[in-house]
């Protein structure tokens, strides 16, 4: 057997990166030839963002994100095992710096390209309002304790919290977070009736169940307050046992709760589930009726596909959904896909020449061909449209 160093083998599977290597060379080959010709900051927003030019490059990108945010909050729970973490402390150190390093790096990234995704607002505004974004904030957080130690004194406490933060960017990246935020924009009011309900039945519980149990038991039932706490945990069907009534009264209300209990959290998640399902149904409506707008004139073209593909990426629609939606509304209008396709170019000029009868359809022959000939189009171009008056 023939004896390594260990340092050796440990160098030696740092070379597993040459497949990684080779994934992303041929991704950013391909962002470069996308992306040519266009500004630092349309490159820029194609790489932190979802665009038509983004290619695989933006996906491994947040790949490797979304691995460093997992890394970095499992660290922040390992160094808390001081078994583990008294003999790995400068690597965890090492892995801190490194995703500060670069959630910093991604951070100032998208404040340069904020304008991109701003179109209405000038550049400076945009720059501006992008910190209040939720998402910005979210980014923000996770960056924002590294920094903050070197400029006051914090609780060590309050930072391991604020690290633990980090983990709220993996809602960039979760299309069901985007989705709620929807589903819970036009729903409020229905939450907001479920919330109130829920709050009715616990201070009215509470304030029955402290009338009648405090006398009995005064070091459980001391306060209005622990009623609450007792109120709501029997309510959302915990029941942790610690505080429990013994008068029939207070028993009585506990099994009034707990059925209850079980109607106020299925209302919630009733409204949770249909919502869902109403928004992925309109989601695709919308998607269908754009379509079906951009073929109103029986081609689509370059631009109106780019525009579908930017809404494809933002409803995290696969190609395959999207051709078969495409398809459907080709195969209902008999429009054609391809502008520059010999069937598109006929269905073109066919256009045309109908329009043309239309304009001089009244006109006689001869005068028409005298508003040929004055007409700023090359010679070939007058002959074709001497042919079709003939």
């Amino acid at each position: 057997m023939v004896e390594l160093d260990l340092r050796a083998l440990r160098g030696l599977r740092l070379l597993r990166l040459l497949k990684f290597l080779r994934d992303v060379v041929p991704a950013i080959q391909e962002f470069r030839i996308a992306n040519r010709g266009k500004t630092w900051r349309q490159k820029a927003n194609a790489l932190m963002n979802e665009t038509p030019t983004s290619g695989r490059l933006q996906g491994q990108l947040d790949m490797v994100l979304i691995f460093l945010i997992i890394l970095s909050v499992i660290c922040v729970f390992l160094e808390t095992v001081p078994e583990i973490a008294q003999p790995l402390h400068e690597e965890f150190h090492w892995i801190d710096l490194i995703s500060i390093a670069i959630f910093s790096a991604e951070y100032l990234l998208r404040l340069y390209a904020a304008p991109e995704q701003a179109k209405d607002k000038t550049p400076l505004m945009a720059r501006l309002t992008f910190p209040f974004k939720p998402n910005s904030m979210v980014d923000l957080v996770a960056i924002l304790p590294f920094y903050l130690q070197f400029m006051i004194s914090l609780d060590l406490r309050f930072i391991r919290i604020l690290r633990v933060l980090r983990v709220t960017k993996l809602t960039r990246y979760n299309t069901a977070m985007k989705t709620f935020g929807l589903v819970f924009e036009r729903e409020k009011r229905a939450f907001a009736a479920a919330l109130f309900i829920t709050f009715l039945l616990i201070i009215l519980s509470a304030a029955v169940v402290y009338e009648v149990e405090h006398p009995a038991q005064p070091e459980k039932f001391d306060t209005m307050f622990r009623s609450v706490y007792w109120a709501t945990v029997t309510l959302a069907s915990v029941g942790y046992g610690d505080i429990s009534p013994i008068t029939p009264i207070g028993q009585f209300f506990t099994i009034v709760l707990a059925i209850l209990g079980i109607a106020i959290v299925a209302v919630p998640a009733g409204i949770i589930g249909s919502a869902f399902t109403d928004q992925l149904r309109q989601d695709r409506e919308d998607m269908e009726r754009q379509i079906d707008d951009a073929l109103a004139d029986g081609v689509l073209t370059d631009a109106e596909t780019e525009v579908l593909n930017e809404e494809r990426l933002r409803l995290h629609m696969t190609e395959e959904q999207f051709e078969l939606l495409k398809q459907r509304a080709l195969e209902k209008r008999g429009a054609i896909a391809d502008p520059n396709s010999r069937e598109a170019l006929v269905r073109n000029t066919a256009m045309m020449i109908e329009e043309l009868e239309k304009k001089l359809g009244g006109v006689p022959l001869e005068e028409a061909l005298d508003r040929i000939r004055g007409m700023a189009i090359t010679e070939k171009q007058k002959a074709a449209l001497r042919s079709l008056l003939n």
